[in-house]
């Protein structure tokens, strides 16, 4: 079984005032840029994702950018990853990394540091 991830950078989060429409796009972001980069790096796992019955994505949360950087570190030599960076053009003041996308993962490569992570809700 494989997963996408969005983890959402908290920190960017609240300079949002509540805009989770925003949010989501930089979710959206996550995920198919990610899905772009296992296409290209991980190409089997990249088609059997897109092949299952089930397209899971989950979303977690960390406090910071700093945070994204490790998780990046752990998992880039395994699936797709992208560092989603908002352009500030509509709700940030200044170019603002948002969150990571991450993925497809095959379950049993899921650490404990993602599975420790809380639901972003």
């Amino acid at each position: 079984m494989y997963k996408m991830y969005f983890v959402v950078c908290r920190d960017a989060a609240k300079k949002m005032n509540g805009i989770r429409g925003k949010m989501m796009t930089q979710a959206g972001h996550g995920y198919l840029h990610s899905f772009w980069d296992a296409e290209a790096r991980f190409p089997k796992d990249a088609e059997r994702y897109k092949n299952s019955d089930h397209a899971r994505k989950i979303t977690v949360q960390v406090d910071s950018a700093q945070d994204l950087d490790e998780i990046i570190l752990a998992y880039k030599n395994v699936c797709g990853v992208s560092l989603v960076k908002d352009a500030a053009f509509t709700v940030f003041s200044e170019p603002t990394i948002t969150g990571l996308g991450l993925g497809p993962i095959r379950e049993d490569l899921i650490g404990e540091d993602l599975k420790a992570l809380k639901l972003f809700t």
